[in-house]
Order: structure tokens, then sequence, then C-alpha cells
């Protein structure tokens, strides 16, 4: 099984160079606020530009959303970083929950705005 933050940072880790360093600057300035933090669902806000980002498991997938226009068109984008980043310091201080999986390979898929 993985947890919902592994998906999350393999996701992150295939940004792009803009978005991973915004997304580091986001998170280390406290922008990040999780508001849902469970095993198929993760819920954030991020005060630049008050963006909501959404990561969901769904049929083993990871499907994820941001309210930003980069986000909508379908960008990876630095909010999106800057909350995987704020997972990844919470589950590192604490285990995620775990999220059943079939198979060892990783899908991803952004959700419709």
């Amino acid at each position: 099984m993985q947890r919902i933050a592994d998906l999350i940072g393999i996701e992150a880790e295939r940004a792009g160079q803009a978005a991973l360093a915004r997304g580091g600057e986001l998170a280390g300035a406290g922008a990040v606020q999780l508001v849902r933090f469970g095993p198929p669902q993760v819920i954030a806000e991020v005060d630049d530009g008050a963006a909501c980002v959404e990561f969901r498991i769904v049929d083993e997938a990871l499907r994820w959303h941001c309210s930003c226009p980069e986000g909508r068109n379908g960008v990876f984008c630095a909010h999106c970083v800057a909350t995987a980043q704020s997972v990844r310091m919470r589950t590192d201080r604490k285990d995620s929950p775990p999220v059943p999986s079939a198979t060892a390979s990783v899908r991803t898929v952004r959700m419709a705005s």
C-alpha cells in the first residue's frame, strides 16, 4: 500500500523548476493551510492568490486540481508543489495513513476544473 503523501511527492518531483522554486518559498513561508488530511484526500488553501489545492486517490490513481489559472490549465503549479511539500513536512513528523494499491505503478490525473 502506498501513502497519499508518497504519491503526491512523486508528482511534485515532476514539476517544473519555476514551480519547484516558488512552491518551496510558499511552503517555507507557512502559506499553506492543510484543511483536510486523510487517506483518500488532501485539501489545502494557499495564501498566495488564495488558491485551493486538492489531491485525491480515485481508482488507485492520484488526481489533483488547483484553482489558480495555471492549475486549471493542467500545470502542476507552485501551489501544488507547496502543498506537496507541506504534506511531506507533516508526514515526516507523523506517518500518513496508507492508501490501498494493487500495483507498484503510479498513475496521476488532473481533475477537471
